[in-house]
């Protein structure tokens, strides 16, 4: 029996719109677990591969379309600085 041409997969990728300003899709949702696993978005921008600018411009994204932060920073410094996600945040 002669086998067909192989069909492409399809890919989807769902997202929430938030008011007329904000999306919400994988790729953020993805960026803010990896913010709340290590509390670093440095460290979730190199685990996504992207760079931190990326990374900080989708959380300043996200914080703008809520009207609110979605995450707080600690300025760096002997003990090192630090980020995590707002409490009003789940994931």
């Amino acid at each position: 029996m002669k086998a067909g041409p192989e069909i492409p997969a399809v890919l989807g990728r769902p997202r929430i719109y938030v008011g007329e300003t904000l999306a919400l899709g994988s790729g953020k949702v993805d960026l803010l677990r990896h913010f709340a696993q290590g509390n670093s978005i440095s460290a979730a921008a190199r685990t996504l591969g992207m760079t931190y600018k990326r990374a900080w411009l989708l959380i300043d994204a996200l914080n703008r379309g809520y009207g609110r932060p979605v995450g707080d920073t600690a300025t760096g410094g002997k003990g090192g600085g630090g980020a995590r996600l707002t409490p009003w945040v789940k994931l």
